[in-house]
């Protein structure tokens, strides 16, 4: 996988000119595979132990629309822990988004609870969950990277269903070996505000 930056990038697009800028890539036979999704299904096909897509296609259908509709998370958390340029961003504005992102995960703590199971794939996770995760990472960090305000950036205790499914996505292997713990991205994300650089970010967080 190559990658490294979470925006488009003109470096990563000079070097792996068919990802159009894209990343993360997937390097493979010669090829570039970019996006997270994209890439992902790809590597669910070639690669299929575990196998994490659905097989009835239906149910792949239905995790996709899911998946679709959790990103919408981004339009309201990149705002609190990002630089945008040009743009200063308040910290009313900031506690604003994360009151939408808390409405937007009302949708989410509804599917957890219609499923009734510990992942949106039953009794183990599948793409879906692993698509959506990254969000809930960035999302704990945020109690930390708000510091004396952090209090006011931290998941209501109603969204109950989502609470369990966050702790249970902490508890798989793959989270364990390389999901980032609060701490370490809050401090993430604070390196990559102060530098642009998320390189620079996961190298300095590194051991935490």
């Amino acid at each position: 996988v190559q990658g490294g930056q979470e925006e488009r990038s003109s470096g990563i697009n000079a070097e792996y000119g068919e990802s159009g800028g894209k990343v993360p890539v997937v390097v493979h036979k010669g090829k570039y595979i970019p996006e997270s999704l994209i890439a992902s299904d790809y590597l669910d096909e070639v690669f299929p132990e575990p196998k994490l897509n659905p097989s009835d296609p239906l149910q792949k259908a239905l995790d996709r629309v899911v998946i679709e509709k959790q990103s919408a998370i981004m339009r309201h958390l990149y705002p609190i822990f990002s630089k945008i340029p040009n743009q200063i961003v308040t910290m009313e504005e900031k506690l604003q988004h994360f009151e939408n992102l808390v409405a937007q995960l009302e949708t989410f703590e509804e599917e957890l609870k219609n499923r009734g199971t510990p992942y949106l794939g039953g009794q183990s996770p599948v793409m879906a969950d692993y698509m959506i995760w990254p969000y809930f990472e960035r999302i704990e960090g945020l109690p930390i990277l708000m510091g004396d305000v952090g209090d006011k950036f931290v998941l209501p205790a109603h969204l109950e269903h989502l609470h369990a499914w966050i702790k249970a996505m902490r508890s798989t292997d793959a989270v364990k070996a390389y999901g980032f713990s609060p701490k370490r991205m809050a401090t993430i994300l604070k390196i990559h505000y102060e530098t642009y650089g998320y390189d620079n970010a996961l190298k300095e967080s590194s051991g935490m």
